[in-house]
């Protein structure tokens, strides 16, 4: 039998068998995108860090320049992966939660960080104002969110249903209830205007359950050309969104799901 291609080295579990925990596998992989990412962020990043679902720990190793990264997730075996990599670092510290749930304000605490790190997962959220309202509580006064979310109610398909999303955003539709949360924006764009054709072929047309590992590793073969292009020409729409808001003290009229 010929080899095969590891994915990453998280070992096999029942749990890992589902669509969401094989994509994080296969992004895992794509290191140059996930690169990419960070690095539209990077400038925003504080000295005490929430990361708000952090997977199989993807994105965690970007943010370990911070002073102390606390990172969340719903799922336990998720915090157990991330809570063993980084099990020599003190600087990080990994529990499970449920940032749409009122009580994880009390468990993270009031006014604790001065930055949240959302990557992925706000779609993820069915009653996402909520969680909005928790990240706005636990971030001291000034302090930012970083969103990152998927773009383009069109391209909403089987890859979608897939994985859990309730949601697709539009720049305004993103902004609008961000703001309504008690944020100011500072920065929101769109991103990876490249992205869109696989992302519709596979979950609209081939409606696949997980990206393609072809597609995926031919993606970040030409992500350091996709970074200029997109740094030049500016588009006006893509396959995801990049968010950064400013806590402010005062929260507009309740918003509600």
């Amino acid at each position: 039998m010929g080899s095969t291609e590891r994915e990453d080295p998280i070992p096999s579990r029942t749990w890992g068998d589902s669509a969401g925990v094989k994509t994080l596998r296969r992004m895992a992989t794509v290191d140059r995108y996930n690169r990419w990412v960070f690095e539209k962020l990077a400038g925003y990043l504080g000295d005490r860090v929430l990361e708000v679902g952090c997977g199989i720990g993807n994105m965690t190793p970007f943010l370990v320049c911070a002073q102390h990264v606390t990172c969340i997730d719903l799922l336990p075996e998720s915090v157990a992966l991330v809570r063993k990599q980084f099990e020599s670092d003190r600087r990080v510290h990994a529990f499970v939660t449920d940032i749409a749930d009122p009580e994880s304000v009390a468990k993270l605490g009031q006014s604790r960080y001065d930055t949240v790190v959302c990557i992925n997962v706000l779609e993820h959220i069915e009653h996402h104002v909520d969680a909005l309202r928790h990240m706005h509580d636990v971030l001291i006064p000034g302090g930012r969110i970083l969103l990152f979310v998927p773009a383009g109610r069109y391209l909403y398909g089987r890859l979608d249903e897939a994985l859990g999303h309730y949601r697709r955003y539009t720049l305004d539709s993103l902004c609008s209830v961000v703001r309504t949360q008690g944020f100011d924006i500072v920065e929101a764009s769109y991103m990876n205007v490249a992205g869109i054709p696989g992302w519709f072929l596979s979950s609209r047309i081939l409606r696949r359950e997980a990206p393609p590992r072809g597609l995926l590793r031919l993606f970040n073969f030409f992500t350091p050309l996709f970074i200029w292009l997109e740094t030049r020409l500016r588009p006006p729409f893509g396959q995801s969104i990049i968010c950064v808001a400013r806590r402010v003290d005062e929260r507009p009229e309740p918003y509600h799901n």
